[in-house]
């Protein structure tokens, strides 16, 4: 088994948009949850937990907001 020069801790949101910018840079890497991959942030959350960024910046890895209201919020849905 190949040397592996990277961990990241936690599957949720942030570690997994990091896994995919090490795989853009070939960059070997493993990912360890506890889990099953995001299950804490599809089933830990609360319904009543919204984003309070502005479209702009609510983006992952190979994603950018594309709408109307770059400046704007997003609504619950």
């Amino acid at each position: 088994m190949p040397a592996v020069t990277t961990i990241i801790i936690g599957g949720g949101q942030a570690g997994l948009a990091m896994s995919r910018c090490l795989t853009e840079r070939s960059i070997d890497h493993v990912v360890l949850e506890r889990g099953e991959i995001a299950n804490s942030w599809r089933t830990g959350r609360w319904d009543s937990l919204r984003l309070l960024t502005p479209n702009w910046l609510s983006r992952l890895p190979g994603y950018q907001y594309r709408g109307e209201d770059p400046d704007g919020y997003m609504s619950m849905p």
